[in-house]
């Protein structure tokens, strides 16, 4: 499944991202702001997306999704955080970080080999895009790309308050 999510200004400090998948409309919301709760309509379908930080997202609705963050050495100058992505007896890992431009999916059988992927191009409006695997139903494929774009906000709004 290919996702891609466009960033548009939709006003004096509003942006509108639109959501596709394999090229058809399947989302969107407008925001002036990052939330950290969304009540979002996919595919036809209600879901409420949920975050706390960028440690712990949700997804509720017909289908349910988890994903947590965890650190591979906490204070050592090794420290690479992951993220677990749990759907039912299917889990993933998101390997990379908010520095960077691009998430490895991978399967918890398989961490070498990646099943999907998930990146951000541009600057100022960036989009953003994701390669998974279709074992995810969209719902999920969606709320992943969602808590990516969670992480990477959160990362570059960090990094700009630590420049002042």
């Amino acid at each position: 499944m290919q996702l891609r999510a466009t960033s548009t200004p939709a006003g004096l400090l509003r942006v509108r991202y639109e959501v596709t998948a394999d090229g058809r409309a399947v989302t969107g919301w407008s925001a002036r702001a990052w939330h950290s709760h969304r009540d979002l309509v996919i595919d036809g379908h209600p879901y409420a997306l949920r975050s706390e930080g960028i440690a712990r997202f949700a997804l509720e609705g017909d289908i349910r999704a988890h994903i947590q963050r965890s650190v591979d050495h906490p204070d050592g100058p090794l420290s690479r955080p992951r993220w677990t992505v749990e759907l039912g007896d299917l889990t993933y890992r998101l390997t990379g970080s908010g520095i960077g431009r691009r998430f490895a999916l991978l399967t918890t059988a398989d961490a070498v080999n990646e099943a999907g992927r998930v990146w951000r191009t541009g600057g100022l409006r960036p989009s953003y895009g994701a390669d998974l695997p279709d074992a995810l139903p969209l719902p999920v494929g969606v709320f992943v790309l969602w808590a990516a774009m969670a992480i990477w906000r959160a990362t570059v709004t960090a990094a700009a308050a630590a420049v002042r």
